[in-house]
């Protein structure tokens, strides 16, 4: 039979004992250390800076869009910059937001100027041939200007200070157009297309003298390509609907057809 032998741990001495002791609480200081250190080494997001303040002073540029650039010399504004400086638009969050166009973009409107708004809004043709052309006074609409894309003038209204508003209109040839339409009396007549009374038909001027229809109608509000002679705010009734565009084709200093449109 074999004797097994047991060995029995010898006990640690109170000085050994004491230095493990010390040896852990050295081991868990030198972990908190770390893990201290990892955490307050974490990047924290930076506070957002805050917008730079209007300068005040200087004067407006043409329609009263801020330009781009650096910072102007001192004591002056910058190009494009509104006069008098900036104010918010509204301080009630629960304000529906002001939008501004640009180029077919929309964008919120923060801040208007404080001072009302001299000078012109002009806008071109893809020809680069003006437009139009709106023009304020301290704030108020003075005028509106259009032209053709052949660059002749087709529409002015300027509003008095009185309140008065004039009208005048002119076709691409640059013959003038009142703002009726035209004061010939063919204008005010009520027509008749495809029948009725013969003296009411407007398409009996087919075949009649190109000279004939300036004389009973005016002048055409436009002239288009291949002789076409249109004629707007017309009152031509066919069959039961009513129509207001009369296109008169007209070839040789005749005309060869007449068209109606709604």
């Amino acid at each position: 039979m074999t004797r097994r032998a047991f060995i029995r741990p010898k006990p640690l001495s109170r000085s050994a004992g004491l230095k493990i002791m010390n040896m852990k609480c050295f081991m868990l200081m030198i972990a908190a250390t770390l893990l201290l250190a990892l955490g307050c080494s974490k990047d924290e997001p930076l506070p957002a800076p805050a917008p730079p303040k209007p300068s005040p002073g200087g004067s407006s540029g043409p329609g009263g869009m801020s330009g781009e650039g650096g910072e102007g010399a001192v004591g002056v504004l910058p190009a494009g910059q509104p006069a008098g400086g900036t104010q918010r638009v509204s301080e009630d969050p629960q304000a529906p937001p002001v939008l501004a166009e640009m180029n077919g973009v929309f964008y919120e409107v923060y801040e208007i100027a404080k001072n009302p708004f001299t000078g012109k809004v002009v806008e071109y043709h893809a020809t680069n041939v003006e437009k139009s052309e709106k023009v304020y006074d301290a704030g108020r609409f003075v005028s509106f200007t259009e032209w053709h894309e052949n660059a002749q003038k087709s529409h002015e209204v300027i509003y008095a200070s009185d309140g008065k508003i004039t009208k005048k209109r002119w076709n691409n040839k640059g013959e003038a157009i009142s703002a009726a339409g035209s004061s010939a009396a063919g204008r005010g007549i009520s027509w008749t297309y495809g029948g009725g009374q013969s003296a009411r038909r407007i398409d009996g001027y087919s075949g009649k003298d190109s000279v004939l229809i300036k004389r009973v109608f005016g002048a055409p509000d436009e002239e288009q390509d291949g002789g076409v002679w249109v004629y707007r705010n017309m009152k031509v009734r066919s069959g039961t609907q009513q129509m207001t565009t009369v296109r008169f084709t007209v070839s040789g200093g005749r005309v060869v057809s007449v068209g109606v449109e709604p």
